[in-house]
């Protein structure tokens, strides 16, 4: 769900030819099922609630929360028709009823203001620009209900110079414009300044690209 100066679209691992690769790339490289069940876990759904699982790629999030809380509704948006019809592909061989996926960018989202009980997002914000970051955040707070929860896990400052080293192949994939402030930790200063409350890093990860961390924020 990325998009270059000129506003075409990216794909995930910058090539299209790159996209079938991402499933078996992040379940080896990063560990996917503990580090998305622990965004899921730290959430405690709850039947009827409507979430939105953004920049879903495959829709492997979007499945992991739904089968967590049979009960919620979700949505998952990404920028990304190919990847779109592997998560729709997906969610079909599973059988799985209540998700919904939509194209649509991160920075201009289709959906009413005050929807979503929760908003999740997984290994996205890292390929934002700093302005479509804080566009992103906005976006995130215009449509969550008041009271309603942020779940992010991405990279954010390394915990050591060993993880520091580990992000470089990372940066040199995704670029450095993007990627360079997760090294000073942007992220919970650029929740606070998008208007979210109660800001907690809920986990913190090694892995072998890098430190990731989870956050929780509330609208208020």
């Amino acid at each position: 769900m990325k998009a270059d100066k000129k506003g075409a679209y990216i794909p995930v691992l910058k090539y299209h030819w790159m996209t079938r690769f991402y499933d078996p790339l992040i379940q080896w490289g990063m560990q996917e099922k503990k580090l998305k069940m622990h965004l899921v876990h730290q959430a405690a759904l709850q039947p009827g609630e409507v979430v939105m699982d953004l920049a879903c790629g495959t829709g492997t999030l979007a499945l992991f929360l739904q089968r967590s809380q049979p009960g919620v509704h979700v949505v998952g948006v990404d920028a990304d028709p190919e990847i779109l019809a592997v998560a729709k592909k997906k969610v079909k061989e599973n059988q799985i009823h209540h998700i919904r996926f939509e194209e649509g960018f991160s920075d201009r989202l289709p959906f009413a203001n005050h929807l979503f009980h929760h908003v999740f997002t997984s290994l996205f914000i890292h390929h934002l620009t700093l302005e479509k970051k804080k566009e992103t955040f906005e976006e995130v707070h215009r449509t969550l209900k008041s009271g309603g929860q942020f779940h992010l896990l991405d990279f954010d400052k390394p915990q050591n110079g060993l993880m520091r080293v580990a992000f470089f192949p990372v940066q040199f994939l995704d670029g450095f414009e993007t990627t360079s402030p997760h090294v000073k930790g942007i992220i919970p200063n650029l929740l606070k300044e998008t208007g979210f409350a109660a800001i907690e890093e809920t986990g913190k990860f090694s892995t072998v690209v890098g430190t990731l961390r989870a956050y929780r924020a509330f609208k208020p």
